[in-house]
């Protein structure tokens, strides 16, 4: 076996323009690969990230009546006792509670659907960045807070009035006139085209109605909160959940439960990935296998003195399948190095997407990407590697297979 391997390496290199070409071809096709995949993880990572800090959070409380109409009278049934807990809890970084209802917005110039939030300004801001990126004005206790989309869709400013017109718990029509106090520039041009911020102490009486059954210190459609460590999240829900005596209806969810979409898309960028780079070595596997032919025809004569002298069909065939990984192999490290460094690089820096800022707004992304290295990928992208090698060297080793030792040795 030790010397088939020393003949195969010797035999590629035979050739060293054409074997020399293969091989950067093979590793500009993994570097390329590697680095997509870093810049397409890198992507998904920011959307997610971006999403559980504008308007997800890491994990939310809610009644499980909510989950399934969002009606205004499911509330959470005793919110503080949730809270007790979120507050003892060592990974619990921040918590917000909300009340959430649907309602139309009317100013001078248009009128509009939106999602109001009626939060307690200090907490919202620790839990969420959307209320952090001020346009204009300050998100605090003493008006309404729009959207910067939803504000130009509007034609609203800071100083105007604005009214909401909503339902309260009883089915009885509200209408409150706010005053746009801040205009907040969310990552998310579709979140901040529809949600709009109010104060809950405002909200809440006027939808309680004056339902005096509710009259207690905390109402709340959801409370949001955010965890120190991501990676501990399920860990800490199910001691969260267990610490609670008697939830009642309430339920609490994570992030992939609130938004299965995020979660989908990372279970099948993995498998996307894996795809594309599938097939760009697959197109390398054309160069490789054209390689090999014009090989064993050149070495017709050689191959057929060798099987002559006593080798037999078997070795030559391995010899053949042994050229052809090794050549295949030759470029995987230089490719899998550059990508990684490629990657190093950029992650620091970041690639500027400014001139389509807008369109990666409306995904609710910005506008500098940073890819992210992907070493988890480095032995999948091996074994493809190794497979498409394998069936690249098949029809060139046949080829060898079929030659007559007497007859090839006459070839001049």
């Amino acid at each position: 076996m030790n010397l088939l391997l020393s003949m195969a390496w010797r035999n590629i290199w035979r050739s060293p323009w054409r074997s020399g070409v293969v091989v950067g071809a093979m590793a500009l096709g993994v570097w390329a690969g590697v680095f997509m995949m870093g810049l397409a993880q890198g992507v998904n990572d920011t959307r997610t990230a971006n999403a559980l800090d504008d308007y997800i959070g890491h994990a939310q409380i809610t009644d499980s009546s909510f989950i399934e109409n969002q009606e205004v009278q499911a509330l959470i049934a005793e919110p503080q006792a949730w809270t007790a807990v979120l507050d003892a809890h060592p990974e619990v970084e921040s918590w917000s509670e909300r009340l959430l209802i649907t309602a139309v917005m009317q100013s001078g110039a248009a009128s509009a659907p939106v999602q109001v939030l009626a939060v307690d300004p200090e907490r919202e801001a620790q839990v969420f960045k959307a209320p952090r990126r001020m346009h204009e004005g300050s998100f605090d206790s003493t008006g309404i807070t729009l959207g910067l989309k939803l504000a130009e869709q509007l034609g609203a400013g800071l100083g105007d009035r604005v009214v909401l017109t909503f339902q309260d718990l009883k089915g009885e029509i509200h209408s409150s006139l706010y005053q746009v106090s801040g205009i907040y520039d969310g990552i998310s041009n579709l979140v901040e085209g529809i949600q709009v911020y109010v104060p809950i102490a405002d909200l809440a009486p006027e939808l309680l109605g004056g339902v005096d059954s509710l009259n207690q210190p905390m109402v709340a459609h959801q409370i949001h909160f955010r965890v120190r460590n991501l990676d501990s999240l399920d860990q800490t829900v199910g001691e969260l959940t267990a610490a609670v005596a008697n939830p009642g209806s309430s339920v609490l969810r994570t992030w992939r439960a609130i938004s299965p979409d995020l979660r989908y898309a990372d279970e099948v960028l993995a498998q996307s990935l894996l795809l594309f780079m599938a097939v760009i070595l697959f197109a390398m596997a054309f160069g490789i296998l054209n390689t090999m032919l014009m090989a064993i025809l050149e070495r017709t004569r050689e191959l057929g003195m060798l099987m002559a002298i006593g080798m037999t069909r078997r070795k030559v065939f391995r010899l053949v399948v042994l050229e052809t990984l090794l050549l295949s192999f030759a470029g995987l490290p230089l490719g899998l190095l550059l990508g990684h460094l490629t990657i190093a690089v950029t992650s620091r820096t970041g690639i500027s997407l400014t001139g389509v800022e807008k369109g990666m707004a409306e995904l609710g992304l910005q506008s500098t990407i940073y890819p992210v290295p992907v070493p988890e990928y480095f032995l999948p992208v091996a074994l493809l590697v190794a497979v498409l090698g394998l069936l690249s060297s098949l029809y060139p080793a046949r080829k060898a297979l079929k030659l007559n030792p007497i007859e090839s040795m006459r070839v001049l």
